[in-house]
């Protein structure tokens, strides 16, 4: 008897319990519904959020399976689940050294289901002191085109420094039809307007099609004659296409989505330099806020990953915000601390859906620092919406959709010297004379004095709450000053932030 002849044959993956099965779909129905936790963080019930009763659904199953991937039959659709992190990547980079992975979408917390670019490598890095591991292009270059794009988005303010999401979006792919297709492409609008239309795409033949116009529409900037400094100039014709479409699409969205929460974070920051808070609010919100979240991966052919049998026609759904959250949680819980669902890892890895490093992805993490950077140089951001209280330190939201968002960039120093006129603005591109900042510049400032009055109010809460004051009259007659001085911090806080909210709107 041969070695082989006793190689036990792989297995099929189990199948959840149908408990778990309507579970997990209560859970997957929840993701739609986003005002669904207020009512138990009204009444104090953490325990009933969907982020709790998710990690729940996502820790039995992982009890029940041993942590192996399981196969969930739900309301939306069957799927092969893994349930680590671990695995999940495993599983689909053996499907992709198998040549078993097919079409791939990113599933929405609303439910949709977005058609994704294949991920492509560009071409080796060039070894040069600015490149920084990014091979697309050098830093000096992206920092050029931010800039100008950086002027752009300030002088596109409105008279009260907010910025409207039809305006950012609109720019920021601008910028990023720049800096990966070059200065040529940067107002060919109708390249962003295809790329997202394909991604939208309800079936393979209106996907198909497309892409096969945003090939023809990509065709000048791509084959055309191109500088050696191009991502894509040590690549041949054939392999050009997906590389740019990946990283267009991958820049887009960080741009988009990763750059304005990033925004939105350093509001709740403001201590640290201004060198470093780019970088870090970008970082946390690729942890805390994933553009994919999660994706859905076809498989077109079977193939086998430790001892377990894939069949051609599975769809593995990789749900890597819960995943990590769910990772990040047991790690707190057995430090007996709480989870926060940061998770761990590149930050790159939340922007593409491939198992290994993307290129690509790094290019779009840089791109959003550096345009973070750029516009925190002459400006302060400050949330409108949503509204009070807003983003605080110790309760950010488990959900920062990124177009939930409505921000203002506060004048701060020297505005950059543009000629782009935009409203509210003279022609040369500046912003007119007038008395003061705008409100929006106040309604940030009056917040970060509730948040202070509120540690004050705390602090002095505490202090009249220690046993030191027991002993005689006086102490008591010094608790009661103490715990009045607390009151009036927190009447104030509250009056202070009337006060932002009038002035936000």
């Amino acid at each position: 008897m041969t070695a082989s002849d006793t190689t036990p044959a792989p297995g099929r993956p189990t199948s959840a319990w149908p408990l778990e099965n309507a579970l997990l779909s209560a859970v997957l129905a929840a993701q739609r519904v986003s005002w669904i936790d207020a009512p138990a963080r009204a009444l104090g019930l953490k325990p009933f959020t969907r982020r709790h009763l998710t990690r729940r659904v996502l820790a039995q199953l992982r009890r029940t399976s041993s942590g192996r991937p399981t196969r969930l039959r739900t309301a939306f659709g069957t799927f092969l689940m893994p349930l680590t992190t671990a695995d999940a990547t495993g599983l689909i980079g053996r499907a992709d050294e198998a040549g078993a992975r097919g079409a791939v979408t990113a599933l929405t917390a609303a439910g949709r289901r977005l058609r994704l670019t294949p991920h492509a490598a560009p071409a080796a890095p060039r070894e040069t002191p600015e490149t920084r591991g990014t091979p697309q292009m050098p830093v000096v270059e992206v920092r050029a085109a931010v800039d100008e794009a950086a002027a752009r988005l300030l002088a596109a303010r409105r008279t009260d420094g907010s910025l409207t999401r039809a305006d950012w979006c609109a720019l920021t792919a601008r910028l990023a039809r720049r800096i990966v297709l070059g200065a040529e492409a940067a107002d060919d609008s109708l390249v962003s307007a295809i790329l997202e239309a394909a991604g939208e795409a309800q079936d393979a033949t209106g996907h198909t099609a497309r892409v096969a116009a945003l090939r023809r529409r990509l065709a000048p900037y791509v084959h055309g004659d191109r500088p050696d400094g191009a991502p894509w100039a040590a690549l041949a014709d054939d392999d050009r296409d997906e590389v740019v479409e990946h990283a267009l699409e991958t820049v887009t969205r960080a741009l988009a989505d990763t750059a304005v929460q990033a925004l939105a974070l350093m509001t709740v920051d403001p201590l640290t330099p201004a060198g470093d808070r780019a970088g870090r609010a970008v970082f946390e919100a690729l942890r805390r806020y994933p553009p994919l979240a999660a994706t859905v991966h076809q498989v077109r052919a079977p193939f086998t990953w430790q001892g377990l049998s894939v069949e051609a026609g599975t769809e593995i759904l990789c749900a890597t915000a819960w995943l990590r959250d769910l990772d990040d949680a047991e790690a707190d819980d057995g430090a007996g601390g709480e989870g926060h669902g940061h998770g761990s890892g590149a930050p790159s890895a939340s922007l593409c859906a491939a198992p290994g490093p993307c290129a690509a992805a790094e290019l779009a993490v840089l791109a959003a620092v550096e345009l973070v950077g750029a516009l925190t140089r002459h400006a302060e951001p400050v949330v409108l919406s949503p509204g009070l209280p807003g983003l605080t330190p110790d309760a950010l939201p488990d959900e920062l959709p990124a177009a939930s968002l409505r921000l203002a960039l506060s004048a701060t120093g020297a505005e950059p010297d543009v000629a782009v006129a935009g409203p509210g603005r003279a022609a040369d591109g500046h912003l007119p004379p007038g008395a003061g900042q705008s409100p929006a510049h106040y309604a940030g400032l009056v917040t970060a004095g509730a948040r202070t009055l509120d540690e004050h109010a705390r602090r002095l809460a505490d202090c009249a709450r220690q046993p030191g004051w027991n002993h005689d009259a006086f102490g008591e007659q010094c608790r009661m000053t103490l715990l009045a001085h607390a009151e009036r911090c927190a009447r104030a806080a509250a009056d202070a932030r009337r006060t932002a909210e009038w002035l936000a709107n």
